[in-house]
C-alpha cells in the first residue's frame, strides 16, 4: 500500500514539474480512479498551472429585419450560430479567463473585451484581447459565442482559434477559421467553409451555386449535398464525399485519399486528383461516364466494364477487372465526365 502511495506521488510530482496535459492525462490515468479522465487531470493541470478558470457572460439581443447580417469575429474560442424565427440577433458570449495570480486574472476578464454594434440590419461583434505586458506568461483566454439569428440573416464568422459550426441559416454563410473546425448543416448558400489546421465538415446543404470546402491539415467531409458545383481540398487529409447530387465536382489532396460515394449526373463532369493517397469511386445509379484515369506508382482498376478508347502496353482489351497503370474509354452512355489522377496511389472504380 505505501509503494502505491509513493508511486502515485511520484507520478503527480512529474506532472506538476512540466509534463504536457496530453501527457500527463496518458501517466496518470488508470493509476488513480477519475470520474471524469477526459477533463478531470486536465482541469487539475491547468489549475496548478495557470490557476482556476473564472467565467463571466456577457447577453445582447438585437433587432434586425429580413435583410439583417452579423459579423463575428473571434480570437481564441469557439462560435456556434444557429438560425431560427423572428427578427432577433442573440448573442451569448462566455468570457474565460485563467491566471496564476487572483488579482491579475481579475484584471485579464476586465480587459478581455466582447465589442458589439448594432447599426441598421447590421450586427458586428468582436472579441478584443488585453495586451500582454513585459512578456507576460501563465494566462489563458478565450470566449465562447453562442449566437441565434432569424433563419435569412446573412452570416460572417472569422476565427483564430476555435471551431465553428452554423446550422440552419439560408442567408449567405461564410465561416473561416486558422485552428480548429468548420462545420456548416442546412444552410444552402455556403460561400466558404475553411479552415488551415481543422476539418471541415458540409451535411444536408441544397443550393445552385458552388460549394467551396477546403483545409490544410484535416479531413473534409460532404454528406447529402444537393447543389450545382463541389470544390473540395486539402493538403494533409482526406476527401470524402457521400450521398451528394452535384453535377460537378472538383476534389483534391496532396497527401491523403479521397473517397466518392454516389451517383453520377447525366452531363456532370467529376475531377479527382490524389498527389500521396489512393482514389476510390463507388458508382450507384446507372448513369454512364467517360473515363481518363491514370497513376504514376500505382494501378487503375475498374470493377466496370469499360470500352477501352486507347490500348497501353500494359491493356489487355476490354471488360470487367481491367488492372493497369491508366485506363481511357467509356461504360454505358458515356454521358458523364470522369477523371482521376493519382501521383502516388492506386484508382479503384467499383459499382455500388
Amino acid at each position: 500500500m505505501r509503494s502505491t502511495f509513493l508511486s502515485r506521488l511520484i507520478v503527480l510530482v512529474a506532472l506538476v514539474a512540466g509534463a504536457t496535459p496530453a501527457a500527463a492525462a496518458v501517466t496518470v490515468r488508470g493509476a488513480v480512479p477519475d470520474d471524469n479522465p477526459r477533463a478531470g487531470w486536465l482541469d487539475r493541470y491547468q489549475d496548478s498551472r495557470q490557476g482556476p478558470e473564472q467565467i463571466d457572460k456577457v447577453t445582447q439581443t438585437f433587432k434586425v429585419g429580413a435583410d439583417g447580417s452579423l459579423d463575428l469575429t473571434g480570437i481564441s474560442g469557439d462560435v456556434r450560430v444557429t438560425g431560427g424565427s423572428g427578427n432577433e440577433v442573440r448573442v451569448e458570449a462566455t468570457k474565460r479567463v485563467r491566471h496564476r495570480d487572483a488579482g491579475q486574472a481579475k484584471r485579464l476578464m476586465n480587459d478581455l473585451r466582447v465589442e458589439m454594434t448594432h447599426v441598421g440590419s447590421r450586427v458586428e461583434v468582436r472579441t478584443v484581447y488585453p495586451r500582454r505586458n513585459n512578456g507576460e506568461r501563465g494566462m489563458s483566454a478565450r470566449v465562447d459565442y453562442v449566437v441565434n439569428v432569424p433563419s435569412g440573416v446573412a452570416v460572417t464568422v472569422r476565427s483564430i482559434s476555435g471551431s465553428v459550426v452554423v446550422t440552419a441559416v439560408r442567408g449567405e454563410v461564410r465561416a473561416e477559421t486558422i485552428s480548429g473546425d468548420v462545420e456548416v448543416s442546412a444552410t444552402p448558400n455556403v460561400a466558404v467553409a475553411k479552415t488551415v489546421s481543422g476539418n471541415v465538415t458540409a451535411r444536408d446543404i441544397g443550393s445552385a451555386n458552388l460549394l467551396s470546402l477546403g483545409t490544410v491539415s484535416g479531413t473534409v467531409i460532404a454528406s447529402g449535398l444537393k447543389v450545382r458545383a463541389l470544390e473540395a481540398s486539402t493538403v494533409s487529409g482526406n476527401v470524402r464525399i457521400s450521398g451528394v447530387q452535384i453535377e460537378r465536382v472538383e476534389a483534391s489532396c496532396v497527401s491523403g485519399n479521397i473517397e466518392f460515394d454516389s451517383p453520377l449526373t447525366k452531363g456532370g463532369r467529376y475531377e479527382f486528383t490524389s498527389h500521396s493517397g489512393d482514389v476510390r469511386i463507388a458508382l450507384s445509379g446507372n448513369t454512364g461516364f467517360e473515363l481518363d484515369a491514370d497513376t504514376f506508382s500505382g494501378s487503375v482498376r475498374s470493377d466496370l466494364p469499360i470500352t477501352l478508347r486507347t490500348m497501353g502496353r500494359d491493356d489487355r482489351g476490354r471488360g470487367r477487372g481491367t488492372s493497369n497503370r491508366a485506363i481511357r474509354g467509356s461504360y454505358g452512355d458515356a454521358s458523364a465526365i470522369l477523371e482521376v489522377r493519382s501521383h502516388s496511389g492506386s484508382v479503384v472504380i467499383t459499382k455500388k
